[in-house]
């Protein structure tokens, strides 16, 4: 047909597109009860300190780690990870001090099990050995973690767009690339609508842009995508009835009172194409109530909520964390 457009693309393109990416089913079966599916798209909402780039940061260590190693069970799914940084808020330490964490919580765990049933094996051999494996081996073995994680750092619109149009020669390359995260979606927001003036399609051009290349990618590499969204705009607290916020700017814009009635907290203020792509969202919040550790001693940590929220089918359910130096753990 005259002036229909025709699409090209590579052989390696047309085969990251097929080829089945590896199944996430056991990535957090406390957060997921299948595995977040191929094509998902989730939402981190909060304010800030309420525990979503940890999340972030929890989520990638179980993405990269492999299910097992040295004969010790890991959980981890062994799958490339692509993390776009914009508030830079991403630390590899961090990141790194986790990894070590699960390691060595697998180690102490075959350190309790009875003598004849610890099963440490050689990395080179397969022999079974009655020793753990070694500090410089531990660490050779998480930068090998490591190198199935990707990070670009952006710090405007413009350059987020760009990045993200340059990701699908990565993809193509490496089709064990599973998940993409963006912490955060909204950090140019604020810049964007200053630049945007009186005008509400110029102030979220950017945001449609980033959603229609976000959308390709998530549908044609079959994606999860993971990103965080700030909760900026917040109800008054003496305003409790009525739709005011604590932004002087005009709240019939951005400061619309999201109707699910089971996150009565949110609100949207991103263009109405992310409002769409979204398949869950899961609001985070920081308990007043704190949490006393039992082991080793009894530390006193903070508390936070998220509530998982499942867009499609309206169900939602409700998990307690604290955050400690090896990473998150849960409060049943």
């Amino acid at each position: 047909m005259a002036g229909a457009k025709l699409e090209v693309e590579s052989g390696a393109q047309l085969l990251a597109r097929l080829s089945d990416k590896p199944k996430l089913k056991t990535i957090d079966t406390f957060l997921f009860e299948d595995g977040p599916q191929p094509k998902d798209v989730i939402e981190f909402y909060g304010e800030e300190g309420s525990g979503k780039t940890e999340m972030l940061l929890h989520l990638v260590a179980k993405c990269i780690l492999p299910s097992s190693w040295c004969g010790m069970t890991l959980n981890g799914q062994a799958v490339g990870v692509l993390f776009v940084d914009t508030d830079y808020h991403f630390s590899v330490i961090r990141l790194a001090s986790i990894l070590e964490h699960c390691v060595n919580s697998a180690v102490s765990l075959q350190h309790r099990l009875p003598k004849n049933d610890r099963c440490f094996k050689d990395l080179n051999e397969g022999r079974t050995l009655d020793s753990p494996p070694k500090e410089d081996e531990i660490d050779t073995f998480i930068k090998a973690c490591l190198k199935r994680l990707f990070v670009v750092k952006c710090n405007s619109s413009h350059q987020l767009i760009v990045t993200l149009h340059s990701l699908e020669s990565l993809l193509d390359s490496k089709p064990d690339i599973c998940v993409l995260m963006i912490d955060s979606l909204s950090a140019f927001y604020w810049i964007d609508r200053s630049n945007g003036g009186d005008n509400v399609t110029t102030q979220e051009a950017n945001q449609r842009r980033t959603v229609d290349v976000l959308s390709r990618l998530v549908m044609t590499y079959n994606l999860v995508l993971f990103a965080t969204k700030p909760a900026i705009i917040q109800r008054r607290a003496n305003d409790e009835g009525s739709s005011s916020t604590t932004s002087t700017e005009s709240p019939s814009h951005f400061a619309c009172k999201n109707k699910e009635k089971d996150s009565p907290e949110h609100y949207e203020y991103l263009c109405k194409s992310w409002q769409k792509f979204v398949t869950q969202r899961w609001t985070f919040s920081r308990s007043h109530k704190p949490f006393v550790t039992t082991m080793p001693s009894n530390a006193i940590l903070n508390r936070y909520k998220v509530t998982i929220a499942d867009l499609k089918t309206s169900t939602k359910l409700t998990r307690q964390f604290c955050i400690t130096d090896g990473g998150i753990e849960y409060i049943m």
